[in-house]
């Protein structure tokens, strides 16, 4: 802490700089065609996320400000916006102000830039074994309309996507917004990625994401609301008290804050305030926040509304704000926030790709470009701001939706900071510098860009992604090892203007094992702000898009605060994949960024009033969203209770159909039921430590099992009464549900009419015989079916008894030999080697439970008694952790499968004693 100490001593000093000089336009955006909602996103199944392990990256340690440092500042300034042209920013002489840090070796760091890029200071190891993920096709995520004909999303004959297909409405609002035409899904033009990939069944390793746009228009089923109003301003706090502190300065006009109560605790840098002073009109007004040591920050003010950043250090923050009508001070109002930075879970790593012989520039209009204005360093400082706006954003909505401010780690060190013009040391967001083997060139392959379709006939040369490029290089710097989180930025991104595609762009997130990776391009990196004092000229910026030279990634006439809502949220969106979202009804994980802006912002171009929380259109994360980055690793609050162990791995669902409904059961815990109906997601239940109590007093509705504590690991859902909760459905609907768990592994049912009714079958003896779900995929080459059926030792029925289970199996497991008590027996599988090891079942015994790991093939299993007596575990230890075991009050009448070389998928049989 001393050493800090000492280094901060150094740098004592703020200066405070003018925002620009050129006035914001007023003049009113272009109108669009089509209504509320915006395009929509299409999805897939999320991968099984694994646990990442905390303490993966050194951690700095956040040192106290230094009381007196002297700060310069006035509140009579004008309201003005910079040009993005503008240079004001001080560069230090011995290191870049991007601070970032680029290893020739692991764990090797260099802290300079100019006449050092692109020289060796970047790791040049040979890539082990070529790309580490299969090579995939995805399809685009829809532009605005006009960009591009209509086009189809056929996923080439994979599973249906997850989330299965409509969204419901956007809440209305004032904004100026774009809509794609109903039933039409819209197109792709050279201006836009897609972040799609084949969906991976849990146990399976393969990188997925998820189709970034298949979905359009309002398909909600009347009269079926969003289960919590995405809009609510909470204004008390739990306890009831008003969420404000005041400072009149006449009597007459008191500041209220909307978002956060007197002395609250928070977690990240930034931190975004809402607040209100009562009686006040005026649309050019202005909130200035001061903090001790940081420059003043001034966002616009509407009416009496206000939304603005502001900055923390680790400890006590007092703030004070001053509301501006011209230079006259009308209302001040002072807030006390208390900063306690996370130090133990997984961070958020931000890296930039950088081709081997990149000039280290990004696209720019030509009077945009130069040192510091688009090139490498300025690239490291837009992506430090845009995570830290990413940061801000995911806490203020998990505050709102009840489950305080989590928000994810980035990883930090102490340097020069580029959030702040005075460029200061503090601790700061690294970014990482990883130099790709690939050329410009070969980043640059029309064939790797994401949205580029070939022509008819056309012979592809490679099925290389941006993903797979940006993975190789992950794996060159070679730095981060066990499970770890990364956004990384393209710095080649180039838009062709004559292709009409973003060359070297994809919008991809998702990933399996220990890495989670979010890719996306920087064409539209020109557009974002470089520090906090620059994020409200860049969201009121409407300097149009030269689409010679720049991508028009985003609506309207293609302004610029547009294109920074495009970019900064359409990565945002890849980094939800990366955190296992898949794509939902409306939010951020649809089509929401386009108003990324809104919840940043109370004032946007060619909106007439305020733009007040319930204006805020899609910027949010649908419920869906929150619950699942409820119980993420990355979001863990330093109050929540430790994980059990076998709450850190992940564990599939398995499901149990009865003539009442289906049993849903993970070890881990359930914390989230989703329901859709033809399509249509309907509505969900979510089990959380938060509304425990509303399940038990019935203000939600819940059975037995979804009472009994915070995450229930089993859970009857009975088709009747969850039909009439979630809208109704018939037996001929395709009624799918979407399984969370605790661990954050998710699955889906595709079809529990299917499961309940087509698939069960009646014996010769009038049993019901159900079946578990499918363990492994059955798809080895040349595989074949086989079936045994056999009756529990108390059911009345005409087949004959098991007398014992023949295992073959060595590293993997070969088949099954099930004897019976009639001398028969059956094959599961061919049984072609293996070493042969025999449980026997007593008379008084029966066949219990079994324990079966599987992902694409049967990796192993051991089988269990009633009276205790098991196999031993036999074959591999791959794939998913699964539990099977029938019902209470049912017993095991069957075992079907399918099998090659070894077992490549087993399903158990049950019926009803009797």
């Amino acid at each position: 802490m001393d050493h800090f100490r000492k280094l901060k001593a150094k740098f004592e000093g703020l200066t405070t700089h003018d925002s620009g000089t050129q006035r914001a336009s007023t003049r009113p955006p272009a109108q669009h065609q089509g209504g509320y909602p915006p395009p929509q996103y299409g999805a897939q199944q999320p991968a099984a996320y694994p646990p990442a392990q905390p303490g993966a990256q050194q951690q700095g340690v956040y040192p106290p400000a230094k009381p007196g440092d002297p700060q310069q500042d006035t509140h009579t300034a004008s309201w003005q916006m910079p040009t993005h042209s503008d240079t004001s920013y001080p560069l230090s002489d011995d290191i870049g102000p991007g601070g970032f840090f680029a290893p020739p070796q692991p764990q090797q760091q260099y802290s300079g830039y100019g006449s050092q890029y692109p020289g060796s200071t970047f790791s040049g190891a040979a890539f082990p074994g070529g790309g580490a993920y299969p090579p995939q096709s995805y399809p685009p995520y829809p532009p605005p309309p006009g960009d591009g004909p209509p086009q189809s999303f056929a996923g080439g004959g994979g599973p249906a996507p997850y989330p299965p297909a409509a969204p419901p409405p956007e809440p209305a609002s004032k904004l100026p917004v774009v809509a794609a035409a109903a039933g039409n899904p819209p197109a792709q033009d050279g201006s836009r990625g897609q972040d799609s990939a084949p969906l991976i069944q849990l146990g399976q390793s393969a990188t997925f994401s998820s189709n970034i746009g298949a979905l359009d228009g309002p398909q909600l089923s009347p009269g079926v609301p969003l289960p919590i109003d995405q809009h609510d301003i909470v204004t008390t706090t739990e306890s009831g008290e008003k969420k404000h502190v005041t400072r009149p300065v006449d009597g007459s006009s008191q500041m209220q804050f909307l978002n956060i109560a007197n002395n609250e605790t928070v977690h990240q840098r930034f931190l975004i305030v809402y607040g209100q002073v009562p009686g006040i009109k005026g649309n050019k007004d202005r909130i200035v926040v001061r903090h001790l040591y940081f420059p003043p920050l001034t966002f616009p003010a509407v009416d009496g509304y206000f939304k603005t950043l502001v900055e923390l250090e680790s400890g006590d923050n007092g703030l004070k704000f001053e509301y501006l009508q011209g230079d006259t001070v009308v209302c001040q109002g002072e807030l006390t926030v208390k900063m306690e930075p996370y130090t133990d879970k997984p961070p958020l790593i931000l890296a930039i790709l950088v081709g081997s012989d990149s000039k280290g520039t990004f696209d720019a209009p030509p009077d945009a470009c130069g040192p510091g204005i688009n090139d490498l360093d300025a690239a490291v400082r837009k992506f430090r701001c845009c995570a830290y706006l990413w940061q801000a954003f995911i806490s203020e909505h998990m505050h709102r939706q009840g489950f305080g401010r989590r928000t994810i780690r980035l990883e930090e060190e102490y340097e020069p900071d580029t959030m702040a013009r005075d460029n200061e040391r503090r601790m700061t967001a690294k970014v990482h510098i990883l130099k790709s083997r690939r050329t410009v060139a070969e980043i640059q392959d029309k064939e790797r860009a994401q949205q580029w379709k070939p022509p008819p006939g056309y012979k592809r040369h490679t099925e290389e992604t941006q993903h797979s490029l940006a993975n190789e290089a992950l794996d060159d710097y070679g730095v981060f090892k066990g499970s770890h989180h990364v956004a990384c930025l393209t710095l080649d991104s180039h838009w062709d203007p004559k292709e009409k595609t973003i060359l070297g762009h994809a919008a991809l997130g998702g990933g399996s094992g220990d890495r989670r990776l979010g890719v996306f391009g920087s064409h539209s990196t020109h557009a974002w702000p470089a520090n906090a004092e620059e994020v409200a000229a860049k969201f009121l910026d409407m300097t149009r898009v030269d689409t010679r030279y720049l991508a028009k990634d985003c609506g309207g006439d293609g302004e610029y605060w547009r294109v920074a809502n495009v970019g900064m949220g359409a990565f945002l969106h890849e980094c939800g994949h990366l955190l296992t979202l898949g794509h939902t009804p409306s939010g951020i994980m649809s089509r929401g960024f386009d108003n990324f802006n809104c919840t940043f912002m109370v004032s946007e171009p060619g909106h007439d009033g305020s733009v007040r929380q319930r204006d805020e259109g899609g910027a949010h994360w649908h419920r869906t969203d929150i619950v699942r980055l409820r119980h993420h690793p990355c979001l863990r609050l330093p109050s929540d209770p430790p994980l059990r162990d076998n709450e850190k791995q992940e564990r599939s669902f398995d499901v149990m159909p009865t003539e009442r409904g289906l049993i849903v059961q993970n070890d881990n815990g359930i914390t989230m039921i989703e329901v859709w109906v033809g399509g249509e997601y309907r509505n969900h239940r979510e089990y959380t430590s938060e509304n425990l109590e509303r399940r038990r007093n019935g203000s939600l509705p819940a059975g037995p099992d979804e009472m009994a504590t915070d995450y229930p690991r089993e859970i009857l859902v009975e088709t009747d009464s969850w039909s009439g909760w979630a809208g109704g459905w018939s037996k001929t609907d395709q009624v799918q549900l979407v399984l969370t768990s605790r661990a954050t592994a998710t699955d889906t049912l595709e079809n529990i009419n299917d499961l309940l009714h087509k698939d069960a079958r009646h014996d010769r003896d009038g049993n019901i015989v159900f079946h578990s779900k499918q363990l492994g995929s059955g798809a080895m080459q040349g595989t074949e079916k086989f079936e045994a059926w056999f009756s529990g030792k108390n059911m009345r029925s005409s087949a004959p008894k098991l007398a014992s289970i023949e295992i073959r199996a060595g590293d993997m497991l070969d088949g099954l030999i099930l004897h019976m008590e009639d001398g028969s027996e059956s094959k599961i599988g061919k049984c072609l080697g293996g070493k042969r090891s025999v449980l026997y079942i007593d008379p008084d015994d029966d066949l219990d439970y079994i324990i079966v790991n599987s992902g694409w093939c049967v990796d192993g299993l051991e089988f269990f008694t009633r009276q205790g007596r098991s196999t031993g575990w036999k074959g591999g230890k791959g794939g998913a952790k699964h539990i099977v075991k029938p019902p209470p009050g049912y017993c095991w009448m069957g075992i079907t499968g399918s099998g090659a070389a070894w077992l490549d998928s087993l399903t158990m049989h049950y019926a009803k004693r009797k």
